[in-house]
């Protein structure tokens, strides 16, 4: 994936002035520029799978001078329309919020957005356990269901990572995380995870830095705890499909059934103390 902020040669008089590349379209002629940048990459790219995103977490700095999900709204439907020109099988997700920002995604919703999505995307960071992430779906999920008239809109957990410089955040437990995650999102039906990120910043080896300490490796490559958590966890699942969560006594005590043809996997864990 890779990320696009903007175009020096076109600027709204609103955007923070020349040079300043992170930054939203908000004028006809902006939009209209994305829009073309859209329609000839997914013109390049068509048949390829891709998964097409519109902007990054526009509900914080990266629009500027403030966010707008008036002109977020905007942009949606003007790239969504040159990116189905260029190939109408195109999947196009957005949103893209900063943690799970529930007022401007009803926004989105009451503007109209939805219905130029195939997905709504969300970065559900915090301080607490992955499993916490399903109450925010379910409150996503009823804007979605309150505004997309009738289409199956999918959830999408689009940036989501645990820094070792957070409090409580060992290495071990990040690994715990890694894992928990992916499974926790199946649970609460959300079918793809994206785990930020896969190295450790490159910005220096500072041990306190929280997004510089995200990373399933090191800063020169060394496999972390993660890093052998996901793989562990990739190998044991491999070609097994997603069936159900099975109902247990505790409703933090966790065992989800997968089956690959005739072979069924469990995986099993809890949020509270390791018992038996």
């Amino acid at each position: 994936g890779g990320i696009l902020y903007g175009n020096p040669l076109y600027h709204d008089q609103s955007d923070g002035g020349p040079g300043c590349f992170h930054v939203g379209p908000a004028c006809d002629e902006s939009r209209a520029a994305f829009a073309r940048y859209a329609a000839a990459t997914a013109k390049r790219y068509a048949g390829k799978g891709i998964i097409w995103e519109i902007w990054n977490e526009p509900n914080i700095g990266f629009w500027r001078p403030r966010p707008n999900v008036g002109d977020y709204c905007k942009l949606v439907a003007a790239a969504a329309r040159a990116i189905r020109s260029a190939d109408p099988q195109a999947y196009i997700v957005g949103a893209c919020t900063a943690e799970i920002d529930l007022q401007f995604i009803s926004d989105m919703g009451r503007l109209g957005a939805l219905a130029h999505l195939n997905a709504v995307t969300v970065h559900p960071y915090r301080a607490s356990a992955p499993e916490t992430a399903a109450a925010d779906y379910r409150r996503v999920r009823a804007i979605i269901e309150r505004h997309s008239s009738g289409r199956d809109i999918p959830i999408v957990s689009g940036e989501w990572g645990y820094s070792t410089d957070q409090p409580g955040i060992s290495p071990e437990v990040q690994a715990a995380y890694v894992v928990r995650q992916g499974l926790a999102n199946l649970a609460a039906d959300v079918p793809l995870s994206l785990w930020y990120t896969w190295h450790n910043g490159t910005d220096g080896p500072s041990p306190k830095a929280w997004d510089l300490n995200m990373g399933l490796v090191a800063l020169k490559g060394e496999p972390k705890p993660a890093y052998h958590a996901a793989r562990t966890l990739c190998e044991a699942l491999k070609g097994y499909r997603y069936i159900r969560r099975l109902a247990l006594p505790s409703n933090g005590d966790y065992a989800l059934l997968f089956r690959k043809g005739e072979e069924t996997a469990l995986a099993v864990w809890t949020t509270g103390e390791p018992h038996a």
